[in-house]
């Protein structure tokens, strides 16, 4: 994630005043399970400043789904293993002040969010048995589900971000949304755990008795 910051001042010809970028790693989805959280309901085409790629997976059942994963899903940018979907996010910062004899005294604080979803999805022309559509469709709408859940998790929390700027000062205020975001980040690594004992999958449909 990306910290771009830029001081504006209010009734005075532009200033602008760059914080040192802060980079974060991307959170990859840990492969073939989708870690319990608190459901929002929410999908990420409601969430503003949300952009979703895709990449085509190629397979005419599960198990050639899986090795298309495998092989074609995105890196992680650390480990560089595959993983079947990956997120990341980014809040830019702006702030307004005003200058009173010398005294430099913020007026408020702007913030944007951005982020991107990479997901997967069936290539152009697959056709599968119903009941394998059925079990990549359930898996394909927990991922998604699963990144809302996470991004929500950060856009519905930009006010601590904005408190920390208008806390700060003229002179330190580019401090304040480095730190805040830091802790909104550990917030959603702890709160996105994943559990063990539950490990949705791509699996196998059922086969009539």
């Amino acid at each position: 994630m990306l910290i771009l910051a830029a001081l504006v001042a209010a009734g005075e010809p532009p200033l602008s005043m760059d914080g040192p970028p802060v980079n974060r790693d991307e959170i990859p989805e840990a492969p073939y399970k989708i870690p319990q959280t608190p459901a929002t309901g929410r999908k990420l085409s409601a969430i503003p400043g949300v952009t979703v790629k895709y990449y085509d997976v190629i397979g005419r059942n599960v198990g050639e789904l899986h090795d298309w994963l495998d092989k074609h899903g995105p890196r992680d940018s650390q480990s560089h293993k595959v993983t079947p979907a990956t997120s990341n996010w980014s809040i830019g910062s702006a702030v307004r002040f005003t200058k009173t004899g010398g005294r430099c005294t913020l007026t408020g604080a702007t913030l944007k969010f951005t982020a991107t979803a990479q997901l997967p999805r069936l290539a152009p022309g697959q056709k599968l048995p119903p009941a394998v559509l059925a079990s990549w469709n359930a898996y394909v709408a927990a991922i998604e589900d699963r990144h809302a859940a996470r991004l929500s998790f950060v856009h519905d929390r930009m006010g601590e971000v904005e408190s920390a700027i208008m806390r700060s000062s003229c002179a330190d205020w580019q401090k304040a949304p480095s730190e805040a975001i830091d802790r909104l980040s550990d917030q959603q690594a702890r709160a996105f755990q994943a559990d063990p004992k539950r490990q949705p999958k791509l699996l196998e449909p059922e086969k009539d008795s």
